[in-house]
């Protein structure tokens, strides 16, 4: 099961909003509001039997943690962005 709520969380508690309905709108573009509300319920809550690998990318970009974290591996933090110029700092926090 796919760790998306603890990675909107923390993305969240990080000054990043990101809404369930904006990585199922990636995750699902053919799809409906209403079909991407249950894939994303599904996926959320472990009931999606299979989890396609192209969908780990677009998760870790938009909510910033690694694929490590997301697939359970892991307690890291997510990878911070820097916010002086832009561009991502890929150290971890580790404390």
């Amino acid at each position: 099961m796919l760790r998306i709520n603890e990675a909107i969380a923390r993305a969240n508690s990080e000054g990043k909003k990101v809404k369930k309905k904006e990585i199922s709108a990636r995750l699902w573009p053919d799809s409906t509001d209403a079909g991407r509300q249950v894939n994303m319920t599904a996926l959320c809550t472990g009931v999606t039997k299979y989890i396609n690998p192209d969908w780990i990318p677009i998760v870790c970009e938009m909510t910033g943690c690694s694929a490590e974290f997301l697939l359970g591996m892991t307690n890291e933090q997510p990878i911070k962005s820097d916010t002086k110029n832009g561009k991502r700092d890929c150290s971890r926090n580790d404390g």
